[in-house]
């Protein structure tokens, strides 16, 4: 037999809720592997399984979410482990097992940080884990041909190494995972299939909801028509009285769930014959808590008095999460910490360390991002927000958000460069993105369509597949003709896979793709063919929300604790649209690309210097100007956070005030950070070389840009005296630092001594820059000190004393770095 574990259970003896996490490789495969069935008991009939066969020790390091290099000291104990449930159908078996595991402590103290490691149970001398194994049996000589796979199509792969063949460059042979689909008339353009995919809603769907959610599942037809299927997909809806059961692979289930802590708000597991690619069975979960956030219910989930938890979710799918994870593993071991601290930095992204993880990540963004999506509707001018439209909110993302659970079922990968259909002036017209689709491609992680104060709004959330998905599906479910060799099918494929070097709308971007922050325009939660242009627009929005925020604007029943929360949330939203557009500077936009297409563009093209310019114009006006965050102290002093203290609740110790200096002072200093990161610099170092055009932004240039951002009171003839606020001081320091920490050519090592979070990233930021960028370091920072000298003479006793001192600090500091001697000169 072969078992198929699409779900691992993790039972917490210390927690309210199961956690329920996935193993490796489940967004679409699961993991397989053979069994043997030893005996079946001869009083309960039940199959007798060898546990240490099932439960590897691979599961428990996934399971937990173990980040870094962790040793595991627990393992099996058969003797209290058992079966304690056995469902059988016509395709398959069910078993639920809880496995017991004995052992001493040990893990790994970062994991523990996040709730899913051993030292998270009261005990950890044992503790139980209930998994569910799927025994299924697998189709033989049913008809199905697997489909090859292509680098510019986003499918799911099947792959195995084929035996040495003379004249195959690659060993690998890769299929996409799809349906088996047949056409009922094999000789017409389009035809209804033989035998349609059917999805079931799960009896347990709030009724209000299941009209949306049967309309995300239809929404795929209008792919398939492409592909020649009429009504491929059919959706029916599980009646209360069912007498079958959602496990029994017959039934492809969208099931209903609603947990206490979601770690993810949606999924889309499919199990997949590992020889052809064939999907063999596949369920979509919704969580019930994405109504929550929608309707602005959201929580912090307790996080908000966990600032470790808090700091990792916060910086989730950016740079600084691994930075964060390196901060606190020298927080927590100190010189011992060192060497896990740049493992991590080895590995290609931090967030992909644990499935589990990326996607808790994935789910907290996007009840951040949502959860915006409803407060500016509430409170922007001119929105009149009543129920029916808050409701039409809800609707249009339940859609969305099944066609995109509903696609990875089908075979399909996330697509990133899914957003860049349509231009931002066009994207809330509603003739356009009915008749075209407001994205390219459901597969895309979207922000909610929020226009910008003032404007008219159109759709929320896409409410048809676009360009690539009907392209996808296309290339996947085509029926091909038999041929001698396969001849006929590859040229078509071909032929479809091609399309996509002239038609920019077809562009495939999946998870890998985006680690690098390489292409500013390919990236999760942007929207429009001109993503600096749409997050522009939510920074205004942020504003205009947090101007409009009052003790009003707290739900009946809630505190003050829900104004707390609102105001972090769009802190959270502003900082990612920002980095959205720091990410412009040095970037370059990155295709999938076939070399042997004619005309085909290259796979890299750098984005134009003034792009770049104008990224660094927003940044500094929008981010770092001195007046770009203002609040009044009425604001401010309602901050007040919740007071329950219960289970399935964390009480708020400290701060119990507002840390506004923290959160403006943190955000400026991580888009500065990220601006000077040494591997950017490297980049806009190199773009002289892969452009052929004249102008080019430069390593000064950028320099300069930052310089008058953040010190433009120096620079400035307006005549009146100058007067540096304790945020302006702040900023002004964290850029020392990096220049200082650029200059002495500092190292890893040196982040022991960091005081804090934005400490570490200043130094974090410099490694591996290039050496043209510390000789500008050491050139700026002569600059800046004769900046400060002239202010010093020119104002005199003038100056505010706290300012007059900040600036002579910095004085001196700057004559102290320049006159040191250099690390490694």
């Amino acid at each position: 037999l072969q078992v198929v574990v699409p779900y691992t259970y993790i039972r917490n003896p210390g927690d309210q809720a199961w956690q329920r996490r996935l193993l490796e490789g489940s967004f679409s495969d699961s993991v397989i592997f053979a069994v043997d069935i030893e005996a079946v008991d001869p009083d309960t009939g039940a199959m007798l399984i060898d546990l240490s066969a099932l439960v590897m020790q691979q599961d428990l390091t996934n399971a937990f979410g173990v980040l870094g290099s962790t040793t595991v000291t627990h393992f099996p104990n058969l003797d209290l482990s058992r079966l304690d449930q056995i469902k059988a159908f016509e395709g398959n078996v069910e078993i639920g097992a809880e496995v017991v595991f004995s052992g001493g402590g040990g893990g790994d103290a970062l994991a523990n940080l996040f709730g899913f490691a051993l030292q998270s149970i009261p005990d950890d001398r044992g503790f139980s884990v209930e998994v569910r194994y799927s025994l299924s049996a697998l189709p033989v000589n049913n008809g199905y041909e697997p489909r090859v796979a292509d680098q510019r199509v986003g499918y799911f792969l099947s792959v195995f190494r084929a035996p040495f063949q003379v004249g195959q460059p690659d060993p690998f042979v890769r299929y996409i995972n799809r349906w088996h689909l047949e056409k009922q008339n094999p000789n017409a353009d389009i035809s209804v299939p033989k035998q349609p995919l059917v999805f079931w809603v799960e009896n347990t769907t709030p009724p209000e909801y299941r009209d949306a959610i049967s309309a995300g599942v239809l929404m795929w037809n209008e792919a398939f028509e492409q592909a020649g299927f009429k009504s491929a997909i059919q959706v029916r809806q599980m009646p209360d009285d069912a007498d079958w059961d959602p496990s029994d692979v017959r039934y492809n289930v969208i099931r209903w769930a609603d947990s206490l802590s979601p770690w993810a708000i949606g999924l889309g597991p499919s199990r997949v014959n590992p020889l052809t690619g064939e999907i063999l069975d596949a369920d979509v979960i919704l969580d019930a808590n994405t109504v929550r956030y929608l309707q602005q219910q959201y929580q912090t989930r307790g996080l908000d008095s966990n600032p470790t938890a808090l700091g990792y979710l916060e910086n989730c799918g950016q740079r600084s999460q691994l930075w964060f994870q390196q901060w606190q593993l020298l927080q927590q071991r100190g010189e011992a910490g060192l060497d896990q601290a740049l493992a991590l930095a080895q590995t290609p992204n931090p967030t992909h360390t644990d499935r589990a993880l990326e996607a808790q990540c994935n789910s907290y963004i996007a009840a951040q991002r949502n959860s915006v999506g409803a407060l500016a509707l509430s409170v922007l001018p001119g929105a009149q927000f009543a129920p029916e439209q808050l409701d039409a909110y809800i609707q249009e993302y339940l859609t969305a958000v099944t066609a995109h659970e509903v696609g990875h079922i089908l075979g399909l990968r996330h697509n990133f460069a899914g957003s860049r259909s349509l231009a931002p002036d066009v994207i809330h017209t509603p003739a356009v993105t009915e008749s075209q689709g407001l994205i390219s491609s459901v597969m895309d992680y979207f922000p909610p369509n929020i226009a910008a104060p003032g404007e008219y709004q159109g759709e929320f959330f896409p409410s048809r597949v676009g360009a690539y998905d009907r392209w996808v599906i296309e290339y996947g479910y085509t029926d091909v003709p038999d041929s001698l060799g396969n001849n006929q099918e590859r040229q078509l494929l071909a032929a479809i896979a091609n399309r996509s070097s002239q038609q920019p709308e077809l562009a495939y971007a999946s998870d890998e793709d985006i680690f690098d922050f390489i292409d500013p325009e390919v990236d999760a939660w942007d929207l429009s063919n001109d993503p600096m242009a749409f997050s522009q627009w939510q920074l205004e929005n942020a504003q205009a929300v947090w101007d409009r925020l009052n003790r009003r604007s707290v739900s009946p029943g809630e505190g003050f604790g829900g104004l707390r929360r609102r105001v972090d949330l769009v802190f959270s939203y502003f900082r990612g649209n920002a980095l959205t557009i720091t990410n412009y500077v040095g970037g370059q936009r990155f295709r999938r690309t076939d070399p042997w297409v004619q005309a085909g563009p290259p796979p890299f093209e750098p984005i134009a210097a003034e792009k770049q310019r104008q990224a660094l114009a927003i940044l500094n006006e929008q981010v770092l100007s001195a007046d770009a965050f203002e609040f009044s102290p009425q604001f401010l002093n309602q901050l007040a956070p919740d007071r329950w203290w219960h289970w399935g609740t964390q009480l708020t110790v400290y701060p119990l005030d507002y840390p506004i200096y923290e959160q403006v002072l943190a955000l400026q200093s991580l888009v500065v950070s990220d601006l000077m990161l040494g591997d950017r610099l490297a980049r806009v170092r190199d773009l002289e070389f892969k452009t052929s055009e004249e102008d080019v932004l430069t390593l000064a240039e950028l320099y300069n840009s930052i310089y008058q951002g953040v010190w433009g009171e120096l620079l400035a003839n307006s005549g009146d005296t100058p007067t540096l606020s304790s945020l302006r001081r702040g900023l002004q320091r964290h850029h020392l630092n990096i220049l200082s920490n650029l200059v002495l050519r500092r190292t890893f090592w040196d982040a022991l001594s960091a005081q804090s979070f934005t400490d570490f990233i200043a130094l974090a930021t410099t490694l591996g820059a290039p050496e043209d960028a510390r000789v500008l370091a050491r050139y700026q920072l002569r600059e800046i000190q004769q900046d400060i000298n002239d202010a010093l003479g020119r104002y005199g006793n003038r100056l505010e004393i706290t300012t007059r001192a900040h600036l002579e600090d910095a004085r001196d500091r700057i004559t102290q770095v320049l006159s040191a001697p250099l690390i490694g000169a």
